[in-house]
């Protein structure tokens, strides 16, 4: 009798040859790579129409440009010699024929022709269409090059309205990939820096009861490392196009935190498409650090909270220690409580907290703070400023 064997569909058969968890790991690899992959494709598709669309346009601006930034040039010249002829209305007919060409001349120049050679240079070629989806898709939008068409206008809106958070999870995943190196990175030398963490914190322990410190570590460190990205990213940038390094930088990080204005731009195309990967990249990276910047802020902030709550509970134990002592000595009455010392206690206490870490406790007074009465939270007059070195 024939035993019935079912069909394998591809996943079991790949679990057959490599096994359930290198499964899992190509699944997830091919979720990643098609996620980008998408990306790219659909930043080019949309390049290619954005080309098509607008360059037959770009092209007859400026072909008719050119032919009048020519015509009217030669009509000028011609004047000059015929009307030195008249000597009766030579200035006024001159001052005519040459507002007549200044108006053409600065029509041409916005259109991007050189006045000088009379030729002139196509933005809508397909990379200077990439690099524009681009900024659509991030949303930077230098407006450097903008569609004019109303059906490029049109595809634009199209455009950014589904492409814009699909490159959004694009960012978000490479940001995952971006924490998955750093925890591998910490798993494999985690012998190694954890010592030396443990060092720092041993030595910032007295100092530091709150863990404000070790957060602003965290955030230096995340805020440094921006810095030198885009710093390399400058340095880049400096070899590609005649920017000085300052330029360079300034220009990434307008990039990077999607301010976009302009004034600044690419203009090697042979180096469009890596810069197009560079800002997708920095982009990512740039929100972690940010991100992490804000939450270890955040964190600081919630922890200069419950230090406040602590100083308030403080006060008031020491101003209810007071006035017990001040009434047992009108009384005559022995107590059994150390009020000096908790006092004292008090005052190491707040001196702890004034190293240098915060601005702001010293003019605290007993009179100027509200408490937590009846299940309500009341807010304080004193204020603290808290200040980091971010």
């Amino acid at each position: 009798m024939d035993t019935f064997c079912p069909k394998l569909n591809i996943s079991e058969k790949l679990e057959q040859y490599i096994g359930p968890k290198n499964v899992t790991k190509l699944r997830t690899i091919v979720g990643h790579v098609g996620l980008y992959v998408s990306l790219i494709v659909y930043t080019a598709v949309g390049a290619w129409i954005f080309q098509v669309i607008e360059h037959p346009n770009e092209l007859d601006i400026l072909t008719t440009y050119q032919a009048l930034l020519i015509s009217k040039r030669e009509i000028f010249l011609r004047s000059v010699w015929n009307e030195s002829q008249n000597s009766v209305n030579y200035r006024e007919k001159i001052d005519e024929y040459l507002c007549d060409y200044e108006e053409v001349v600065e029509e041409a120049i916005g259109h991007g022709i050189n006045v000088v050679s009379q030729d002139f240079h196509i933005n809508w070629n397909y990379i200077q269409s990439v690099f524009f989806s681009t900024t659509i898709l991030t949303t930077i939008g230098y407006g450097n090059i903008a569609p004019v068409t109303f059906l490029g206008r049109l595809f634009c809106i199209i455009f950014a309205i589904i492409g814009i958070p699909f490159t959004l999870s694009v960012i978000a995943d490479v940001g995952q990939l971006f924490a998955t190196m750093l925890s591998t990175v910490w798993n494999k030398y985690k012998d190694k820096i954890q010592p030396i963490i443990d060092k720092i914190k041993k030595e910032k322990a007295d100092d530091d009861d709150m863990g404000i410190g070790g957060n602003m570590y965290t955030a230096l460190a995340a805020f440094v490392c921006l810095i030198l990205f885009l710093s390399f990213g400058a340095f880049l940038f400096t070899l590609w196009e005649d920017w000085t390094f300052f330029d360079a930088f300034y220009f990434c990080f307008i990039t990077m935190t999607t301010i976009g204005f302009g004034d600044i731009v690419p203009e090697k195309t042979a180096y469009m498409l890596v810069c197009t990967i560079y800002i997708l990249v920095g982009m990512a990276f740039t929100t972690t650090a940010i991100e992490l910047l804000r939450r270890q802020y955040a964190e600081s902030w919630k922890k200069m909270q419950e230090l406040r709550a602590q100083i308030q509970a403080q006060l008031k134990l020491a101003d209810t220690l007071r006035k017990l002592g001040e009434h047992a000595d009108k009384n005559n009455l022995e107590l059994d409580v150390d009020i000096a010392g908790d006092l004292a206690a008090l005052k190491d206490n707040l001196a702890k907290f004034k190293k240098g870490k915060m601005k702001g406790l010293e003019d605290i007074d007993i009179n100027e703070l509200d408490w937590v009465e009846k299940n309500r939270k009341v807010r304080a007059v004193t204020i603290f400023i808290y200040e980091t070195s971010l």
